[in-house]
């Protein structure tokens, strides 16, 4: 069960990654074009990322939910009380700290934990380099 965990998790980074590209691009061609007057496109792209974000989270624990019905996939462990708030939460803080919450992930489907925040961590430097370089054009308009 390790092996499918780990590809699991290895799988679901990769899919990550392909849904956050569709994002990244949409947005791309959703903020307003960059010579406009005024810091609308870093709004809008601020704005967006958090609803791409919230949207890979969400996603995520939904596919913990699926693994959790998988018979020796593991179990969430600690505070956590089997709602979808308590998923949500686990999914979020695996997403943006690195797992440490007080949620833990029990057997192989640490595996698949450990593979989202570090899926986590590359989309999210990604969209802060996205964000960064259209502040950056933004900013040397308007000096």
């Amino acid at each position: 069960m390790t092996l499918v965990a780990f590809a699991t998790g290895l799988s679901l980074v990769l899919i990550l990654g392909m849904i956050h590209h569709v994002g990244v691009l949409t947005i791309v061609r959703v903020a307003p074009n960059f010579r406009a007057s005024g810091h609308a496109p870093i709004m809008i792209t601020f704005t967006c990322l958090l609803i791409l974000h919230s949207f890979e989270i969400l996603s995520f624990a939904l596919v913990l939910a699926a693994l959790l019905e998988i018979n020796g996939f593991g179990d969430l462990g600690g505070t956590f009380s089997g709602t979808w708030e308590g998923l949500i939460y686990f999914s979020g803080m695996s997403f943006v700290t690195l797992g440490f919450s007080d949620i833990k992930a029990l057997g192989p489907i640490r595996l698949v934990a450990m593979f989202f925040s570090l899926g986590g961590f590359m989309v999210l430097t990604w969209s802060a380099t996205l964000l960064y370089s259209i502040c950056s054009k933004i900013w040397q308009q308007d000096s």
